[in-house]
């Protein structure tokens, strides 16, 4: 028996998953009715999505990083991006031990492709991103997630990892601009 907080993109899909390994799952909801009638925002663009679950390659081998952030997400791929840079150009300070991706690049000289970075997925709710960044990093097995293990979760999760792997559809993090676009392809 289990009781999560109701998503409707996911619930579906989680309750077939359960049923098939003897799990009764039931759905709680925080929601309001004011709180869906009045969403008048759009989407957010990709490039400041928070509480997404990304990847970032390496330009040079294959190798990825996964990791998750509740907050818009160019900031915290900034922040990747600046301890790269550091670890790289000052000598002596250990900001390659703050991040994998930068750790990578100092240990080999490769180049991070942060502007192919993608969004695995995003979640409406920052406590749905530990088990959606879990099974990301069991499924992709991102060899550049040398700094700490997959966060912990509930062993009736464990059996239904890879069946949580179909919400992840990755999608540029930062799209190219429309004159980028004219520019590849005249």
């Amino acid at each position: 028996f289990a009781s999560i907080s109701f998503y409707p993109s996911i619930a579906k899909p989680l309750q077939t998953i359960a049923k098939r390994h003897q799990v009764e799952l039931t759905f709680n909801s925080n929601l309001a009715l004011r709180n869906l009638l009045t969403r008048t925002k759009n989407p957010p663009k990709p490039e400041i999505t928070p509480n997404a679950i990304y990847e970032i390659p390496c330009g040079d081998c294959p190798e990825t990083y996964c990791g998750q952030t509740r907050r818009p997400l160019h900031r915290r791929i900034a922040e990747h991006q600046s301890f790269t840079w550091r670890a790289n150009n000052i000598p002596g300070e250990e900001f390659q031990f703050k991040s994998g991706v930068a750790y990578h690049a100092l240990t080999t000289g490769h180049r991070i492709a942060f502007e192919s970075t993608s969004i695995l997925t995003s979640a409406q709710h920052p406590t749905q991103l530990d088990l959606l960044e879990h099974t990301a990093i069991k499924i992709r097995k991102p060899e550049l997630n040398r700094m700490q293990p997959a966060p912990a979760i509930q062993k009736p999760w464990a059996i239904v990892l890879p069946d949580i792997e179909v919400a992840f559809r990755p999608r540029p993090a930062f799209p190219p601009s429309a004159t980028e676009l004219n520019r590849t392809h005249s």
